[in-house]
Formats: C-alpha cells, structure tokens, sequence
C-alpha cells in the first residue's frame, strides 16, 4: 500500500469499530486518521477491495464494508475458515500445516464466522483444544454446541479433536445450512444437527458450547451443568461485557469455576469448567 500506511493500521479501523462501516464513513476515517485526502483514502479502500482483504455488502440500502470472504481468513492461531469452491494458484495461498481449515458456506442465517462472538467461541476452542489442553485423548469424547448457526464451533471441536457433536438448532435456514457445512468438512458421520431444543443428557458430554443471549444462557445454566461431566467444559459467548458479571455469578452459582475469559468489540467470552462434586 502506497504513501507509507501500514495495511493492518487501516483495516484495525474497520475491525475494531463497535458498529458497521458505510463505505463512506470507512474512506472518511481513513482520510482523518491518516491526514489524506478523500480521494486518496478512497485508493486505499479500493486497494483493499482489489486485493480481496474487504468487500461490499448491500444491507438496506446502504453500503457496508466488511472483511472479505473470497478467500482463507485466519479467525485463530489454529483456526481459519475457507469458502467453499476457493482455489490456491500458489505456494502463497497454501495452509499453513498448523491450522486447521474449516470450509464454511457464507450463508444468510449467521454470515461467515467473523462475528466477535464466534471468533470469542473459536479463541476459546483454541484454549481448551491447543493452548491449555483441557480435553483428554479418551475414545468417543463427545460434545455438544447449542444454537449451532453455520454449524463452525461443532465443526471447529470435531477437527479439533472430539469424536462426535450434537448441534441444536431450531431455526429451519440455519438447519439447512449447517447440514450443508457439515457435509462440506465431511463431518456428516460426526456431527448431527439436530433440529430441537437442546434437552438434559446426565454426564454425557466433556464440552459444550453455546454463542447465545445472556436470558437463554441462563435458562440453560442446569441443562448444561447437568448434561457436562465431571471436569467437564462450558464455552459460552454472546455476552455484552457489562453482563459479563452477571453470568460469571450465575454460572458460578450452578458449581463452574471461571478458568478463562476474553472481551472483543464490547463482547464477552468465557471457559468454565464444571467442578468434581
């Protein structure tokens, strides 16, 4: 990128803004932050989108941009995410050999996984699978991710390394194109996507995640302590950060222990693990 600006300075404006960017509003922050003038902070932007770092989205009316999915997008340190269909050219596009890749289908019910909340579920998947080792190499390590959207955080965990998941959702589109992911990663013999309501299932799983509201993460506070096993692994999000407080004291109520936590664009995200009786 020309005139000595730092790529990563321009898109950090997009990506740590609390709300979605116009195309104008993005170019006139550009232009303040680096003291250009419209129609150079508009090079930078088209850059940008010719390079396939951002695109456009139509969202009523208006013209937002947003990180792109053409291509592989690295969420994690061992995470990225890649459309379906994309094609490496060259030893530039290849995967690094310590990520793992899961493809996901852009679909309408809940985007691509670039949501600060997924990408909270996902760093927290990193913890417990990678950085901290939280879960055992045992035969059949089951979980279970309630409110599975695009199915990512059930397909995240089985690559990762869980044998089986259970994936609740009762949205009819989001259903439909989790079953398409799922079989995109050709997980269908691991994943099930069930369309309900997740209900109790004593001592069955060693971890579940759950990216929902903080009412629901409450009402579901006994089911999930009850369906975990001893030692067992909570990955919660979709938590504002003045509510963080109030799970943590919920879920500490039920018997979890708080073990890590992380904020992002004002969101919260959590790991407990449910303590031995």
């Amino acid at each position: 990128m020309g005139m000595k600006i730092d790529k990563e300075d321009v898109l950090n404006i997009l990506f740590r803004s609390d709300v979605k960017l116009t195309a104008q509003a993005y170019i006139k922050k550009i232009k303040s932050r680096f003291s250009v003038s419209f129609f150079e902070a508009k090079k930078i932007l088209q850059q940008l989108i010719d390079t396939q770092e951002l695109s456009y989205h139509y969202l009523y009316g208006a013209t937002y941009v947003e990180k792109s999915f053409l291509k592989p997008v690295s969420i994690t340190k061992h995470f990225i995410l890649t459309p379906p269909g994309f094609q490496r050219r060259s030893n530039q596009n290849s995967i690094d050999p310590h990520k793992i890749e899961v493809m996901i289908d852009q679909g309408i019910s809940f985007g691509s996984g670039h949501h600060p909340t997924t990408q909270l579920c996902l760093q927290a998947i990193d913890v417990c699978f990678f950085e901290r080792q939280m879960m055992d190499s045992k035969i059949n390590v089951a979980g279970a991710d309630i409110g599975t959207g695009s199915g990512v955080l059930a397909m995240a965990m089985c690559l990762a390394g869980l044998t089986s998941c259970h994936a609740y959702e009762i949205d009819p589109v989001s259903i439909n194109e989790a079953k398409k992911n799922v079989a995109l990663n050709h997980l269908t013999k691991r994943i099930k996507v069930i369309e309900d309501y997740m209900k109790e299932s004593r001592d069955r799983f060693s971890i579940i995640s759950a990216n929902l509201r903080v009412p629901t993460l409450t009402a579901l506070s006994d089911i999930i302590f009850n369906s975990l096993k001893s030692n067992g692994i909570a990955i919660l999000s979709g938590v504002r950060e003045w509510e963080k407080d109030q799970l943590v004291a919920v879920y500490s109520e039920k018997g979890f222990k708080l073990v890590w936590q992380q904020d992002e664009k004002k969101w919260s995200g959590f790991v407990l693990v449910k303590k031995i009786c």
